[in-house]
């Protein structure tokens, strides 16, 4: 190991052991609105809900076993900030995708920058730009990086009507399908739809509609391989040292199976992730990945992402990748028996185990982030 491998290795380790048993870590997950205590009244949610509360007490328990004793799991909601006080928080760990309104990504680092609690997660406008898929692929476009093409429904305009229709003539000229159809925000492929022809657009537009009460996001249906790759900023805990690797990270570059039938690649919720629906990308694959790796760098460095993210791709008719979105905040779970998360899954061949990604995650924001320990 070079002399600065080996002084960064040392100071990073000196950080870690001095945060160990100061520093104060609320792991926050989205919380309940059906229990009493979470909100003042409840509303709809335009995002598919999900707690993750297994996941925060995953990542708690990592950081426990790397030695950090004061660790708590707690959820969001409307006495967060007063627990937080009590608890005397250091550093929250967001791993929450909100309560319940619109926007409900963003709603836990917008309270957190209010009550100037620093915290690991995207700050407002990137959680907002990530989950929103429709301002994502635009902004995407403006920076002209390949996405399939799209158009939004908004949620109070008439039932959509192919005939006629400057938008759709707009975007997809005479193409007639097939298309996709999938929430503005939303995860795990829920209410993502498989659209064979033009003339059933309108009716799935008005259900997902319906169901998420949120406009909707209409997309040319790529058939081509899927991939996704994760990335992450660029300190790294590999076989046992702390690595600065002066660029993002890239990591678990997969791709994803899809059964004869299966168009959509099937959340995790409804069918668990094992190697034959994932295969990860070996040297075999070197062109491809460092194609993947470009983009997803590109992607990472463009839009001043701060944090683990995970970047779709499929590839379209003219053999070309195209960013279908950026997850912005990828499954943590910890690997079991032969389940686990896409991210996770490529963490062997990296010398990497899931408590050094844990880690890795934290270090990025006590070693080179505003935190400080008195």
């Amino acid at each position: 190991m070079s002399d600065y491998k080996q002084d960064f290795d040392q100071f990073t380790r000196r950080v870690l052991e001095d945060a160990k048993s100061k520093m104060r870590i609320a792991v926050v997950h989205s919380g309940d609105k059906t229990k009493p205590g979470t909100v003042v009244n409840e509303i709809a949610n335009t995002r598919f809900w999900k707690s993750y509360k297994f996941v925060a007490e995953d990542i708690s328990s990592s950081l426990k076993r790397a030695g950090f004793k004061h660790v708590e799991v707690m959820k969001e909601g409307i006495h967060l900030i007063k627990r937080l006080t009590e608890f005397e928080a250091d550093l929250v760990w967001a791993n929450s995708g909100g309560v319940q309104g619109r926007a409900s990504i963003c709603h836990l680092p917008a309270m957190l920058e209010l009550a100037g609690i620093d915290y690991i997660g995207h700050d407002p406008a990137n959680s907002l730009l990530l989950d929103q898929k429709h301002i994502f692929k635009w902004a995407l476009k403006a920076k002209g990086i390949k996405t399939p093409s799209f158009f939004v429904w908004p949620a109070k305009s008439p039932r959509f009507t192919e005939r006629g229709n400057k938008k759709f003539y707009r975007n997809f000229g005479t193409f007639e399908g097939p298309f996709i159809v999938k929430p503005t925000s939303g995860r795990a492929s829920q209410n993502v739809e498989y659209v064979e022809n033009v003339k059933n657009l309108g009716m799935v537009i008005e259900a997902v509609n319906k169901e998420t009460q949120s406009d909707v996001l209409i997309e040319r249906f790529l058939n081509g391989r899927e991939f996704t790759v994760s990335i992450m900023p660029s300190i790294v805990c590999q076989n046992g040292k702390f690595v600065n690797h002066n660029n993002p990270f890239c990591f678990s570059r997969i791709e994803r199976i899809l059964s004869k039938n299966e168009k959509i690649f099937t959340s995790m919720d409804v069918k668990p992730i094992t190697a034959e629906r994932a295969k990860l990308l070996d040297f075999e694959d070197s062109e491809l990945i460092l194609k993947l790796d470009a983009l997803a760098t590109q992607v990472f460095t463009e839009f001043n992402l701060e944090t683990l993210v995970r970047v779709d791709f499929r590839v379209d008719m003219d053999s070309e990748l195209n960013i279908l979105e950026v997850n912005p905040k990828p499954d943590l779970k910890r690997p079991l028996n032969d389940t686990f998360s896409l991210s996770s899954l490529g963490l062997e061949a990296e010398q990497m185990t899931y408590d050094d990604l844990i880690l890795s995650i934290l270090s990025t924001k006590i070693t080179f982030g505003k935190f400080s320990l008195e």
